[in-house]
């Protein structure tokens, strides 16, 4: 089939395919499943550039190839693409190197073999000059079939990874983003794969007359899917740009901590100790994050001894419109803007009452930072509170 996406269009997204698999291959080809999905990107590549009408223009005026067998070798092309993803599936489930490769070495094998039968059961179409859409015919419904066997089990293996991966709970959003992105290019190579053969079929028996859409929709939409599976493939660039820009998750949280950690400090000077030097970058790394929250917490411990437990009016009127799953980390805010009053004022220091001082159940960094945030999102609100300025507003 050759490409019905504009010219004008097209080069450039082909363009950025080929950075895409080119810089993969440099920056990101050192474990299996890297291998494996750099090989995708490449015989995905390959298949585009040979669909192009001025590519199979070019090898026909050359003499190379015909542009009816430069159409069926961008399809056997994606065969080989699928063998490749499925490798990539196969790591994603876990399993040894070993075992993997073994794996993949049937994948290559079932991909040669199905290859060599989709050429042969397209030759009609070939030795006519057509398209497998317009020369019709049972032996382009067995082309067709063959075509697509690699490419439905792919689909299925595709779909049914983004599907656990949407489902495990410990998937963080960004993770979701891409499954859910996966999922939809897997749907969509399901169905696109196997209709092929299904409405070829049906024309033949004169029940559904199809030639159209089918030239139609194979004329844009592997290239569609391409372009989708390039862009997650980009993700790790990107989001090495973001987490140069500074917008990384880590980033991101130690900047919201930054409001509390300077009160902390100024209130209890001792805890202002630093682990290193300041980082001047706007990327901070998990030892910026950390070095912030000893300091918040070491100020918190020391500031035990000015703790009260919040009268329940007080605590009732400043979480009036704070939403009920937040309202403890709102008077945690509050009990420690109270603290941090006292201290100021000058106040005795009593006995430490456990009781009402601010425990860390905390058992690493990621659940010590989840604690903080809770803190800092109310953290203004709650010093404005203690200095008897306005209450707070449901949405900090």
């Amino acid at each position: 089939m050759t490409a019905t996406v504009p010219a004008i269009l097209a080069w450039p997204l082909l363009a950025f395919m080929a950075a895409v698999v080119g810089l993969r291959y440099v920056f990101f080809n050192h474990s299996q499943w890297e291998r494996y999905l750099n090989h995708t990107l490449a015989f995905m590549l390959a298949s585009n550039l040979i669909r192009e009408q001025a590519v199979q223009d070019t090898l026909a005026s050359a003499g190379i190839m015909t542009v009816t067998t430069a159409q069926q070798i961008s399809l056997a092309l994606m065969i080989f693409t699928a063998a490749e993803f499925m490798g990539f599936i196969t790591m994603w489930t876990q399993l040894s190197d070993a075992e993997a490769r073994r794996r993949q070495r049937y994948h290559r094998l079932a991909a040669v073999v199905l290859a060599a039968g989709f050429f042969v059961a397209a030759t009609p179409a070939r030795n006519a000059g057509q398209t497998l859409e317009v020369y019709g015919g049972w032996s382009s419904v067995l082309a067709w079939a063959i075509y697509v066997l690699l490419l439905c089990v792919l689909a299925v293996q595709l779909t049914t990874m983004c599907v656990r991966e949407l489902r495990r709970p410990t998937a963080r959003r960004q993770e979701r983003l891409v499954a859910a992105s996966g999922l939809m290019i897997g749907l969509s190579i399901g169905i696109t794969s196997i209709e092929a053969p299904i409405l070829a079929a049906l024309e033949e028996l004169g029940w559904l007359y199809s030639r159209d859409y089918r030239i139609t929709l194979h004329g844009f939409i592997f290239f569609s899917e391409s372009v989708g599976a390039n862009f997650l493939a980009a993700m790790p660039f990107l989001l090495a740009a973001f987490a140069r820009a500074g917008y990384d998750v880590t980033s991101r949280h130690w900047r919201r901590l930054q409001p509390l950690r300077d009160t902390m400090i100024t209130a209890v000077p001792e805890a202002a100790f630093e682990l290193r030097a300041p980082n001047p970058s706007r990327r901070k790394t998990s030892l910026d994050l950390h070095q912030t929250t000893v300091q918040i917490r070491d100020a918190i411990l020391q500031l035990r001894p000015y703790f009260r437990d919040v009268p329940p009016a007080e605590a009732e009127n400043f979480t009036t419109h704070v939403p009920a799953r937040h309202r403890q980390g709102a008077i945690d805010a509050l009990q420690l803007a109270r603290a941090v009053q006292a201290k100021a004022a000058g106040a005795t220091p009593a006995p430490i009452d456990a009781s009402v001082v601010l425990n860390s159940r905390s058992t690493n960094l990621d659940e010590e930072t989840a604690e903080l945030l809770r803190l800092a999102r109310w953290w203004p609100h709650a010093e404005a509170a203690a200095t008897r300025q306005p209450e707070m507003s449901e949405h900090p």
